[in-house]
């Protein structure tokens, strides 16, 4: 994987990695893992309220509709806490599991939303949601083969999961099949027409196949169906910086980062492209404005003393 930001997203919920944060270094993959067996699930502590607590179900039936009460209104820790409590009641309850695994990879908990759909697939193996939703849950852990064999088996069983496609896009483009990854990101937008998060992952797939003006135009393209779409700014300002387009780099960055942020990613990506002078004047820029936040400026500035040496 590339040096450069891989701000990705799988489900329209969440992104991969942090652009500022990565310029300071490589990015490295989660290990691989086995998972033998299946733990016994449990709500975070934050889900256990004092109101809750003191009203325990009667049962799993009152326990699914308190939950789902929750979950419509928008409390997710709520939901999940009564969703646990029906699964207690009943731990063949297919419904609960599948709302386990939702709430858990909404919330970024992916190996519990992994045991979740799990537990799932062992009561429904060709449920085709649980298998996407799996899927997405291994394909952030760094389980790709596990993932590609999951989000694979859903969207044979279902043909409409665009989710699922979309990270296929995204195994594609890690295995640098970026043809294979825009077939499955064309599928996506096929059920869900322009959708940002495929727009943007298929940009982002774009620029990693070396075609800088196909990737602006798919970020473009996100960014006017979501003009408040993050990641596709900073690809936006990071495709400019790579055509040497300084100004409109900086107006896309400044959409998301503050001025510090702004010119370290510039300096980075002036240092990797061999722009050793605007390098320095833009790490330079950074600690100027802001001298206690360029720990990662200063890293960039002593990367690029280095590489002069």
């Amino acid at each position: 994987m590339s040096l450069l930001q891989r701000y990705r997203n799988l489900n329209g919920c969440f992104a991969l990695t942090v652009f500022s944060a990565l310029l300071a270094g490589c990015e490295s993959m989660p290990p691989q893992a086995a998972f033998p067996h299946l733990p016994r699930l449990t709500t975070e502590p934050a889900a256990i309220t004092h109101a809750n607590a003191e009203k325990t179900p009667a049962d799993a039936q009152s326990a699914m509709k308190q939950a789902a009460q929750f979950l419509l209104a928008g409390n997710k820790d709520e939901a999940l806490y009564y969703y646990v409590k029906a699964l207690e009641f009943d731990d063949r309850n297919l419904e609960a599991l599948k709302r386990i695994g939702d709430i858990h990879s909404e919330k970024g908990n992916y190996e519990p939303a992994e045991t979740a759909y799990l537990r799932a697939l062992k009561l429904a193996p060709r449920d085709a949601d649980v298998l996407s939703g799996l899927g997405l849950a291994q394909l952030n852990l760094g389980k790709q083969s596990e993932a590609r064999l999951s989000l694979g088996s859903a969207v044979a069983i279902n043909p409409q999961l665009w989710r699922a496609y979309n990270g296929l896009g995204l195994l594609a483009d890690r295995d640098q099949d970026y043809r294979g990854a825009e077939q499955f990101y064309i599928s996506a937008l096929e059920i869900k027409p322009d959708m940002p998060v495929v727009l943007n992952n298929m940009g982002y797939s774009r620029y990693l196949a070396g075609d800088l003006q196909g990737a602006l135009r798919l970020f473009n393209a996100a960014i006017s169906k979501d003009p408040a779409f993050d990641n596709a700014w900073l690809n936006r300002g990071l495709v400019y910086a790579r055509l040497g387009e300084e100004a409109p780099a900086i107006l896309a960055f400044r959409h998301v980062l503050n001025e510090a942020d702004t010119y370290n990613n510039l300096g980075y990506i002036y240092m990797m492209n061999g722009k050793i002078d605007a390098a320095y004047e833009y790490l330079e820029k950074a600690i100027s404005i802001s001298p206690t936040y360029h720990k990662l400026a200063h890293e960039n500035l002593s990367r690029l003393q280095s590489m002069q040496k």
